[in-house]
């Protein structure tokens, strides 16, 4: 344990799924990833005792830390607070949007974000994060490794997070980090994942279509491990005959599964079935 955490006394809450990451090159390597050409704001996730706070300090101008465990964000303030330029802010990530978070710092103009994330709220945040107006540059965090794989995909073995986040931005693996790293030590391993933000969607679907297009794909990933022709029919409320021919139509294997498909795939058959069935696009609102 660090020294720091000792004199602070600091004993990690289980209910907030409190792991504090205490290798200092794994912080340093976090830290590192998130700086970005002409970007000298960074808003911090889960800042706890203050470990990354600390690392981020030494690269950007101004740091927004945000903390849900009111003594830590205290204990972190005080800690660092002679270090100039950071703001810790006692509050739950996904209560407020980024943008409310820096005005509350003072703070305005382009940002990046790093964090080591709780592992069961890990996709509520990312999804919050990409989806932000305005948006981070870059979004750097700690994720647990099976998660990780999952955020990045590959060719046919796409997810539904790993599309949703293509969708908005490029993720990659910077490197695994072993349970070890943490203190206490969590059962899984870790893993640090990059996304820098992209400018526009890589496939053309406008801001009106977004709903409709991400409700096709939670269609097709509703059964997984389902071929689509038989996933899609229930999801969509189409006939099987049907679902073939939209299939076919956009140049689509029907014997696919919902991870062979990349976002252009996707783009295709949500043309083909807007075309001839657009009431399968509609999104119902819950009675």
């Amino acid at each position: 344990m660090p020294p720091y955490l000792e004199r602070l006394g600091v004993q990690p809450r289980k209910a907030l799924g409190q792991n504090f990451l205490i290798d200092e090159l794994a912080l340093s390597d976090i830290a590192a990833a998130t700086v970005t050409p002409d970007v000298d704001t960074v808003l911090e996730v889960g800042a706890g005792p203050g470990g990354l706070t600390e690392e981020l300090l030494q690269r950007f101008a101004r740091v927004v830390a945000v903390e849900i465990d009111e003594e830590l964000a205290g204990l972190t303030q005080a800690r660092l607070e002679s270090r100039g330029g950071l703001t810790v802010i006692a509050a739950d990530i996904l209560d407020f949007e980024p943008g409310e978070l820096l005005a509350e710092a003072g703070v305005s103009g382009p940002f990046v974000v790093a964090g080591n994330l709780p592992y069961y709220i890990t996709q509520p945040i990312v999804r919050r994060l990409l989806e932000a107006d305005p948006a981070p540059q870059r979004i750097v965090v700690m994720v647990q490794r099976e998660v990780s794989r999952r955020m990045v995909g590959a060719a046919g073995r796409e997810s539904l997070l790993s599309m949703s986040i293509k969708f908005y931005g490029a993720p990659r693996i910077l490197r695994d980090v072993p349970s070890s790293a943490f203190w206490p030590a969590p059962k899984v391993d870790s893993a640090v994942v990059a996304i820098d933000r992209l400018s526009a969607p890589p496939i053309p679907i406008t801001a009106e279509e977004r709903v409709s297009f991400f409700h096709l794909l939670r269609a097709g990933y509703a059964s997984p491990r389902k071929q689509l022709h038989n996933a899609l029919p229930g999801a969509l409320g189409l006939p099987n005959a049907v679902i073939e021919t939209l299939l076919r139509d956009a140049g689509l294997d029907p014997a696919l599964r919902a991870q062979h498909l990349g976002l252009a795939d996707w783009e295709r058959l949500y043309r083909s079935i807007e075309a001839k069935h657009p009431e399968a696009l509609v999104v119902q609102e819950p009675a």
